[in-house]
């Protein structure tokens, strides 16, 4: 019987699609790679629903920023179709004719958020879902009311007038449900993701596009959904940031007026892009480039050591976390340094350059003066007023965290100093120390932001008594606010903890951001 030929793949690995050659789409690595001994590596292609990209709006304006154009997906990733709108494989799927996906096409005035009893177009377990979003999900994504106040008053009617950021909203409200142990039709859960993804390829794919806030919110809320879903798609929301960085790139063309002066729906949306964009740059992962233009842009916005509504970081350490990453990437020990997965306790670390070395302890220096002549936290006009005395402490704690988690950033991934060392262990005990002072409120507070301090401390935690109280915070942030990505961190600490354990490295050979990109993991801790 005649053996029916192998098709050419549309989704096979870079290098056989560079030398357009037949790929068996093995992972990590082909067939094809192994034998030749090259790097296999697979990359999400953005392309536009039947139209070359470079040809469409969307293109165009990722054009003019070239760090934008190709986003390196896990090895490990398995989107099923599900590759988002600006990836390829976002196939047209049959649940769009469900009749519950109909209800949310229709079209509301903003009369809607005065009166609730005008909701009654909408399917009862959607206005359950919308109200799961107002009540639980944007309490955890904010640091305190007045922020958690802007969600409900930007996104909620203006989703109520754009039927794909509304099914964006309702999924991730049913994601959180199902982070936090409430009962949730997972088929439903499904359905909302299909069709947030489909309407919003099909808006943007139309000749007569207008980017507008509703757009970017949409993109934000995938975004954002992603990185709280407990890995069900590891990797995408970063294509999702990298999109939501091209809509605010091209319409900063169009703003007319300074940046301080954007109408609140627009900096809302701005800040909350310019917050996942900063903590991304501590994820470990370097195959994206560390910032954009709308992210330097952006950076306007804020005043010096204002404290961000919804990470709780201040803006003096963006630049900081930016040379970090920058330093991390010269450095060059994610593509030079032997796989640490296996490492002895005989091998030797890889060592920075003396100029790396001085531009790394130039900015260390410069975080322990932050540290010594530490002020209260700084905020914008209208929240000050706003925050408790139990606010505000914790608002001081989460701050000095923060610069701990930088000063670990640089002992560990330029340096390469050892976990054991005290400079090291000395900020892993202050971050617990700090974060075990705070406060897990049932309302928007602080208490939301600690996950990327905490990890941090976790990665480089080697005593036992270390790492259960990173055990105790961790549990107790996830039961409260329920966030997927708290139980994906812990998940990743018990694996780096045992790895170590096992090869008796007290020393952390091992080390974590290579263990991540080994793993073929992308986690964001926000």
């Amino acid at each position: 019987m005649k053996k029916s030929q192998k098709r050419r793949s549309r989704s096979g690995c870079t290098e056989c699609r560079r030398r357009h050659r037949k790929c068996d789409e093995t992972r990590p690595s082909c067939s094809s790679c192994r034998i030749t001994g090259r790097e296999c590596s697979y990359e999400v292609r953005l392309l536009w629903g039947g139209r070359p990209f470079r040809k469409s709006r969307f293109g165009d304006c990722l054009s003019q920023d070239p760090s934008l154009t190709r986003v390196p997906v896990s090895t490990s990733s398995d989107f099923s179709g599900r590759a988002f709108v600006y990836g390829s494989g976002c196939e047209s799927s049959g649940q769009l004719s469900h009749p519950k996906a109909t209800i949310l096409t229709h079209s509301a005035g903003n009369q809607i958020i005065r009166n609730p009893d005008l909701l009654s177009w909408l399917h009862p377990t959607y206005r359950s879902l919308l109200d799961h979003f107002i009540s639980s999900t944007t309490r955890a994504l904010s640091c305190h009311k007045v922020v958690q106040q802007d969600f409900c008053a930007v996104l909620v009617p203006m989703a109520l007038q754009t039927p794909y950021l509304l099914v964006a909203l309702l999924s991730l409200a049913a994601t959180h449900r199902v982070s936090l142990g409430i009962e949730q039709n997972l088929t439903e859960l499904d359905l909302l993701s299909t069709t947030s993804l489909n309407q919003l390829q099909n808006v943007l794919s139309q000749p007569n596009f207008h980017l507008d806030d509703a757009t970017i919110a949409t993109t934000l809320t995938l975004c954002f959904t992603e990185i709280v879903s407990d890995g069900r798609s590891p990797g995408s929301w970063r294509l999702h940031l990298q999109g939501a960085a091209a809509m605010i790139s091209e319409h900063l063309k169009t703003v007319k007026v300074p940046l301080d002066s954007l109408p609140s729906a627009t900096s809302l949306l701005w800040r909350w892009y310019f917050s996942m964009e900063t903590v991304s740059l501590l994820c470990g992962n370097l195959s994206v480039p560390p910032s954009s233009r709308a992210g330097l842009l952006i950076q306007d916005i804020f005043e010096h050591d204002e404290i961000d509504d919804l990470a709780g970081f201040p803006s003096s350490l963006v630049p900081i976390f930016k040379n970090i990453n920058r330093l991390t990437m010269e450095s060059g020990y994610t593509q030079n340094q032997p796989g640490n997965i296996n490492a002895t306790s005989t091998t030797q670390p890889s060592q920075p350059s003396n100029s790396i070395i001085d531009r790394c302890h130039q900015i260390i220096n410069e975080i322990n003066i932050m540290l010594l002549t530490a002020k209260v936290p700084r905020f914008r006009p209208n929240v000050d007023s706003t925050l408790t005395s139990v606010h505000r402490s914790d608002f001081t704690a989460l701050d000095e965290t923060y610069h701990h988690a930088a000063l670990l950033q640089l002992y560990r991934r330029v340096l390469n100093l050892p976990s054991s060392n005290l400079l090291v262990q000395s900020s892993v005990g202050q971050i617990i120390r700090r974060i075990s002072s705070m406060h897990f409120l049932d309302e928007a507070c602080p208490g939301v932001a600690v996950l990327q301090p905490l990890f941090s401390a976790g990665c480089e935690a080697y005593q036992e008594a270390d790492r259960e109280n990173i055990r105790i915070l961790l549990c107790r942030m996830g039961l409260r606010y329920g966030m997927g990505n708290v139980r994906s961190a812990l998940g990743f600490l018990e694996d780096l903890w045992y790895m170590r354990d096992a090869n008796s490295d007290s020393e952390g050979r091992v080390r974590w951001d290579k263990v991540m990109v080994e793993k073929g993991l992308d986690l964001l801790a926000y």
